[in-house]
């Protein structure tokens, strides 16, 4: 009967089965390989598949495939997915975890490919790589990569994975921060034993008490827990300390633990607010006295959530021209006309409403846009500067510089390409950079070099808020300034307050010694007005002799004072 059939085949099929059977022998040298029928049963297995499975022939054949993969949730799934795969009519290939005969895992790459005759499924063809070196070595690098080797606690990296994991899953859960606030005086500097024996005391307690949650260790004595359970548990985690104290074997002393809290979805969105809000609200605990976990107000958690929304739009708005600056007049005081502008930064959001300096400045500087912001407001404002020297008003225009905008040392060939650009002379730019940034550039050679490559070029520099940061004699000599301007939490009390005023009669007359003109900052009453007159003082800035306003606005006021 059997060479009777044979005899019917027509040669085309004889051809196909011909190419089959050759196509299978070559990939039976480079693959494991196995065979399931339409129900899923395992048919044939190659050698290599029977040597590295553990599998005999006889214990194999007529086996669910399923049996292949580990008896865990990930292993029965994918034995799911790829059979649904295939009962598709479709192929699947991807790296899964199987189960040797004895238990033991390897790792593979499947490629499932399924045979069909007449739209009836025949067979399929279960083709592996052996890949569990490679993926050993992938989890050495990763463990390297991703684990406290003092602790085996994952890392900051990992963590922000697992949370973002958890995000995306939409699992809630309570971020905690915590932080051992004694640790360096539980022993003598350098006792790497004692360090070691507190740390792992304090993870085993960590982990007792936070059972079925995530741990890391994220600083020197900072660690991270992420758990499904609620601030109330987590607060009494030093309870359970005092129940179970860990103390120092040289002093005796019991460790101190602060620590904060922020929930997701409740309080913040994302890894890095929920890790901002936490170490903020354990910064406050600190700063309280410690010894305590506690979370941020509702009013402050808005606020680290602002922040998010802010950072979130702030790339799309820099691109689409959204943020502007309005001028504010500098007025002299023995003229009363305006003789300069700063440029200060506004934007306005349909979701996030106006958004302040204060609000916008500290993000960008973090999130790494702001050079970006700066070149935008730079360029605004020498545009604006050129147009007023095109109507006879020739005034300078001031722009806020971050220390940080220097700090790859490219600040002066972007001034210089600005400048080229709007075709605004050198000399009608200034830039207002704050005694925090004057210290740090005497410190640094290369952005003092850019401050003077810009003043030679007639870029002006004024230095903002004088008198309320690190006030130094000795930048005052190096940095190349040419205006400082009083700040405003001087102006504010002035003249009412005697030593107040001495100050700033102080500070008028040495910033004269120095040949630098002296501006007074927040200026709001007449009677401050007066006051700085009779100081001496060059100029004012302030609401009572002009609020921010638009370029058009100012524009209207120079025009009326020619």
């Amino acid at each position: 009967m059997k060479d009777n059939r044979e005899l019917e085949k027509s040669p085309v099929t004889l051809q196909q089965e011909t190419a089959y059977e050759s196509l299978l022998a070559g990939l039976d040298k480079k693959f494991m390989i196995y065979k399931i029928d339409a129900e899923g049963l395992i048919l044939e297995a190659n050698t290599r598949f029977l040597e590295k499975s553990g599998w005999t022939p006889k214990r194999v054949l007529g086996k669910p495939f399923r049996v292949m993969f580990p008896d865990t949730r990930e292993g029965k799934a994918n034995a799911v997915k790829i059979w649904r795969r295939i009962r598709a009519g479709r192929p699947w290939q991807g790296d899964v975890e199987q189960t040797a005969k004895d238990g033991t895992p390897y790792h593979v790459m499947l490629t499932a490919v399924p045979v069909f005759s007449n739209g009836s499924l025949l067979f399929t063809l279960m083709l592996e790589t052996d890949r569990t070196e490679e993926r050993e070595l992938q989890r050495k690098l990763e463990e390297i990569a991703y684990v406290d080797p003092d602790t085996g606690l994952m890392n900051r990296h990992k963590l922000s994975d697992e949370a973002e994991r958890l995000i995306a899953e939409d699992r809630p859960f309570t971020f905690v921060f915590l932080s051992i606030e004694n640790f360096h005086t539980l022993m003598e500097p350098g006792d790497q034993d004692a360090e070691k024996r507190i740390l792992q005391e304090f993870v085993r307690s960590m982990k007792i008490y936070f059972r079925n949650s995530l741990y890391a260790r994220i600083g020197m004595n900072e660690f991270a827990v992420l758990t499904p359970l609620g601030s109330w548990f987590a607060e009494g985690f030093l309870s359970f300390l005092d129940e179970h104290p860990i103390r120092s074997e040289l002093t005796g002393l019991q460790i101190r633990v602060s620590g904060g809290i922020a929930k997701y979805p409740d309080d913040q969105q994302s890894f890095k607010h929920l890790l901002s809000a936490s170490s903020m609200a354990r910064h406050r605990v600190r700063m309280e006295g410690g010894n305590h976990i506690a979370s941020l107000p509702k009013s402050e958690q808005r606020a680290v959530a602002r922040r998010l929304r802010i950072e979130q739009k702030l790339p799309k708005a820099l691109e689409d021209g959204a943020i502007m600056p309005v001028f504010q007049p500098q007025v002299d005081m023995k003229t009363g006309k305006v003789i300069a502008a700063e440029a200060l930064v506004r934007w306005e959001d349909r979701d996030l409403g106006a958004v302040s300096p204060a609000e916008l400045i500290p993000v960008a500087e973090d999130c790494g846009l702001i050079g970006a912001l700066g070149e935008v407001m730079i360029e605004a404002a020498c545009r604006q500067a050129v147009y007023w020297k095109d109507q006879g008003i020739g005034i300078r225009v001031s722009c806020n510089s971050s220390v940080r905008e220097f700090r790859n040392g490219e600040m002066t060939a972007r001034v210089r390409a600005i400048l080229a650009r709007t075709g605004c002379p050198a000399t009608l730019l200034e830039l207002e950079i704050t005694e925090r940034f004057a210290f740090e550039a005497e410190a640094e050679e290369a952005i003092m070099h850019q401050l003077k490559a810009l003043q030679e070029e007639g870029v002006s520099l004024a230095l903002d808020d004088f008198g309320t940061g690190s006030a130094s004699f000795r930048y005052m000599q190096t940095v190349p300034l040419s205006k400082i301007k009083i700040g405003e939490e001087f102006i504010a009390s002035f003249p009412a307050n005697t030593k107040v005023g001495k100050i700033v009669d102080g500070l008028v007359r040495f910033g004269h010694s120095l040949g630098l003109t002296v501006v007074a900052e927040g200026v709001e009453e007449e009677a401050v007005w007066k006051a700085l007159e009779q100081s001496g003082c060059d100029a004012v800035q302030g609401y009572y002799t002009g609020r921010p306003m638009t370029a058009t606005q100012l524009t209207e006021r120079l025009q009326s004072q020619q």
